[in-house]
């Protein structure tokens, strides 16, 4: 029978580090930092997450976030005075990641020292410490352990992560402006290819029978209802539908910086 895995010290229990996006919301005051906790793939341990098998409801109860792990343990037993909390977190699955979102103590002088650090990405991993639960795991092919389920016990804000993919993404919060203006270029080159497009087309020669002035008494045939912009947009080549997914799908792809 299965026991939980000890990889470090503290509360025999894994840690394991993964990146932040940035800032995500600014409600009433408060600012939010979203970080990628932890993926489904190989860790530097060799280890593999079921990214579904995290037990998170005792974290949430109680979210606390820490700095480099440091829980007072230390300090207790030598006498100096424990480090305190930095802030509260709330995690959850999104996608292919567990997410932790990090508000900051903005009363507590040190908490905010580091948040200023993690805004201006001098600071950019957060570590999670985990129980591997009785059971629910099994050694893999390089030597680490394929876990069905984990409990999560603690979430700290770390100088050196563990985690290969421990490094901070674009966001719009640090590159605003550098974005707007490809987005607006983008579109400066799609209006000038569909303009062009139709003048070109506009341009027919004349032909002989075109060149014949009309009767007086003649009226000119009607002009054949055109087709609406979108099917226009389609018989030149240019669809502004597809066009749009495209860009949506590479900004998305910017901003997470892959």
């Amino acid at each position: 029978m299965s026991v939980p895995i000890a990889r470090s010290l503290s509360l025999s229990a894994v840690r394991k580090d993964a990146a932040t996006l940035s800032v995500v919301e600014s409600i009433g005051g408060r600012r939010i930092y979203k970080f990628r906790a932890s993926d489904g793939d190989f860790d530097r341990y060799s280890d593999r997450l079921n990214v579904k098998g995290w037990r998170v409801d005792g974290y949430n109860a109680n979210g606390v976030v820490l700095f480099n792990h440091d829980d007072g343990a230390e300090a207790a037993s030598s006498g100096a005075e424990p480090q305190l909390p930095i802030g509260k977190g709330r995690v959850y699955v999104e996608g292919d990641a567990l997410m932790v979102d990090v508000e900051f103590d903005d009363e507590d002088e040190f908490a905010k020292k580091v948040e200023r650090k993690v805004a201006k990405g001098i600071l950019n991993a957060v570590s999670v410490r985990y129980l591997m639960l009785p059971g629910q795991y099994r050694q893999n092919e390089r030597g680490g352990y394929d876990c069905d389920a984990q409990e999560l016990l603690e979430v700290s804000v770390v100088t050196i992560p563990g985690n290969a993919r421990a490094v901070r993404a674009k966001s719009f919060e640090d590159e605003g402006e550098d974005i707007v203006e490809r987005i607006a270029a983008r579109v400066v080159e799609l209006l000038d290819a569909r303009a062009e497009a139709k003048s070109t087309d506009d341009e027919e020669p004349e032909t002989e029978e075109a060149a014949e002035p009309a009767s007086e008494t003649e009226v000119p045939p009607a002009e054949p209802p055109k087709a609406d912009d979108e099917e226009d947009d389609k018989a030149k080549g240019f669809n502004a539908s597809d066009a749009a997914k495209s860009f949506v799908e590479a900004f998305k792809s910017y901003i997470r910086g892959v």
